[in-house]
């Protein structure tokens, strides 16, 4: 019994002991194992990403390699994205394949695109541009990224709250030095830099009093700034000058689409467009209580129109909103096609970036109702005042001794006629006789509106198309209607003051635009200034040739009611041919009008250089102390950055 106790005593010793050495084999079998996995060295030829702070040790990876020259990084989708997914590529738009699949649950799909060499040829070698997809939280040496920005080796990649890598590569030589792991930073005023109080300090006194055409603030001020920028620059005597709104606006908007969440950015276009469409509706019902709108200018003649000066006056706001209006939708489709390109790499059809393109067209559709409104406001009460003094250019002879005289009365007193001048030969208008001084400052009116206003010369291009659409159509009208005009005394008459007017618009630089605009009246009145030997002499085919303007309607009543004298039948060459279409309408429609066409253009409001004009930088600087004020709320006390 001993001995068997024995031997089983020393028989499970010797077991022990083999077992010990063979789990002791086993061991550094896998501890070479393990570091022969471990000692894996990086690429020679391309980028990697080394891990320096994962989610999982079981599916996380040292190093990634980026075999390609684009590389995705992503979590693995679910079901239903999956779907989507193949719903996009049966419709032709194929989404991004993704190369890492990380395991973090903060990772979006799709969550940061790198592209490098022939992806980008315009970046120098050794260089990248990484740009997280919509909605990724993603950080480039530590500060929050929301666009494309260059990534260079030695940088550092944190993406969501997990994850952070390291970025090389090995055919840059020397190997550069890391980044540094800066402590994430916000993008508001509170963020002048690193560095101790002093530092920032001086910074901030650097930026309040700088004239480069910057305005920072923090996505939590946005509502706040903006209605401060509208409610302090509402109207042309707020003290900015002309286009302060645009100007400032675009500031602001300009800040947001570079450096904060590019979902704000659609919602601030909205949002100020709203604000300015809110504010000339208010000017409109104001203007409408001073003054009146009817159906049309011609139920107008019993009722004694303002004077251009005031309605000028009373113009300015609409004015100056159309204005404003034209450069923020100029600098608004600049940025939504930015935006676009922006989204370019995004998965097609993301119900999120549908939405904000929709937000983006209905700021532009509220831009383009302010334009048009104030457009038809301006151009309809200024056609109204024409109306009235149109028919001085008809009945009025300069050649009169009474004229005459008028004329050197005016030129005594070195006044207008018709109201106050600015100065200038184009809005002089005392040099101008009697006929045709009233017409013309109204003209003269209208120019200094566009001016004063800064409207861009798209705009006032067809502005004074529209209101010489109007004097052609309504001068040409009555012309017809009255067949005592139809004589060669009288048209020579009309000759003289129109030629008097289109001389003051040529020198104002409006001379193209009247003659095109004005060349069926001027026509016409060339037709009647036809001396009576010759055009008795004329035939039918001769006279449509020379006057193609005139409908064969309007040619046959000119020639039928003609002046020839008592009882003096027109001559028969005067007959239109057999088959002529006489029955057309012998007047003009005023529904013909050109239509208004919404300027695209490249904003004349240049952000790219200093703030233009002192009024502006006044009023910029104290936005900026503004928005130090607000920021000074937030931190403690002991954060504060004083001035």
């Amino acid at each position: 019994m001993i001995a068997t106790e024995l031997g089983q005593v020393s028989g499970s010793r010797i077991v022990s002991e083999a077992e010990r050495r063979a789990a002791e084999d086993d061991k550094d079998s896998c501890d070479l194992e393990v570091m022969s996995q471990s000692l894996i060295l990086p690429p020679t030829d391309r980028p990697y990403f080394l891990l320096l702070q994962g989610y999982d040790q079981s599916k996380d990876f040292v190093l990634y390699i980026m075999a390609g020259h684009t590389h995705v990084f992503g979590r693995k989708p679910t079901f239903r994205e999956r779907e989507k997914d193949r719903e996009r590529e049966r419709k032709g738009k194929r989404p991004l394949r993704v190369d890492t699949f990380l395991s973090a649950p903060d990772l979006l799909v799709r969550h940061l695109l790198i592209r490098r060499d022939s992806a980008v040829p315009e970046q120098q070698r050794g260089h990248a541009l990484l740009r997280p997809f919509r909605g990724g939280a993603v950080s480039h040496n530590g500060v929050v990224l929301y666009r494309e920005a260059v990534l260079k080796p030695g940088d550092l990649i944190g993406l969501g709250s997990h994850f952070v890598f390291l970025y090389r590569d090995p055919r840059v030589t020397p190997a550069p030095p890391l980044a540094l792991a800066l402590p994430l930073q916000t993008d508001g005023m509170t963020s002048f830099g690193p560095g101790n109080m002093m530092d920032r300090q001086e910074a901030l006194r650097k930026y309040l009093g700088s004239n480069e055409a910057v305005l920072k603030f923090q996505a939590n001020h946005a509502d706040i700034l903006l209605q401060e920028i509208i409610s302090k620059n509402s109207t042309p005597d707020a003290g900015g000058g002309p286009l302060a709104p645009a100007y400032l606006l675009s500031l602001m908007i300009d800040y947001a689409s570079k450096h904060l969440d590019p979902a704000l950015t659609p919602q601030l276009l909205l949002k100020a467009a709203n604000q300015i469409k809110a504010i000339v509706w208010e000017n409109i019902k104001e203007f409408g209580d001073k003054h009146p709108t009817q159906t049309s200018p011609e139920s107008e003649v019993d009722l004694p129109p303002p004077s251009v000066q005031k309605l000028s006056s009373d113009l300015r706001p609409l004015m100056f909103w159309m204005s404003n209006a034209t450069e923020l939708l100029n600098f608004f489709q600049v940025k939504v096609e930015t935006m676009e390109k922006e989204w370019e790499f995004e998965a097609p059809g993301d119900p999120v970036l549908s939405a904000d393109m929709d937000t983006c067209s209905d700021a532009l559709a509220q831009l383009d109702d302010v334009i048009m409104h104030t457009f038809q406001q301006c151009v309809y009460h200024l056609t109204k005042t024409l109306y009235s003094l149109l028919p001085t250019l008809l009945d009025t002879n300069p050649f009169s001794n009474e004229e005459k005289e008028k004329e050197k009365a005016g030129v005594r007193d070195g006044k207008s006629h018709t109201g106050e001048g600015d100065g200038g030969e184009e809005s002089d208008v005392s040099n101008l006789p009697p006929t045709v001084a009233g017409l013309v400052e109204v003209y003269r009116c209208s120019l200094q509106l566009t001016r004063d206003a800064c409207l861009s010369p798209p705009l006032t291009s067809q502005t004074f198309g529209y209101l010489f659409f109007f004097t052609n159509t309504s001068l040409l009208n009555t012309l017809l209607e009255r067949d005592s005009l139809f004589s060669w005394s009288r048209a020579v008459q009309i000759r003289t003051n129109l030629d008097l007017v289109l001389d003051w618009l040529q020198g104002a630089g409006l001379g193209d635009i009247a003659s095109e605009f004005l060349k069926k009246l001027s026509n016409t009145v060339n037709f009647l200034c036809i001396p009576k030997t010759r055009l008795i002499q004329s035939s039918w085919a001769n006279l449509q040739e020379d006057h193609s303007l005139l409908s064969p309607a309007q040619l046959h009543h000119l020639l039928t009611h003609y002046k020839l004298g008592p009882a003096r039948a027109p001559p028969t060459c005067w007959t239109p041919p057999s088959g002529t279409d006489l029955g057309g309408d012998i007047f003009e429609s005023f529904l013909d009008h050109p239509p208004l066409i919404l300027p695209n253009e490249t904003p004349s409001l240049d952000l790219t250089l200093p703030i233009p004009n002192p009024e502006l930088l006044k009023e910029v600087t104290r936005l900026r102390t503004f928005l130090w004020g607000l920021d000074q709320e937030e931190p403690p006390a002991n954060q504060r950055t004083r001035l």
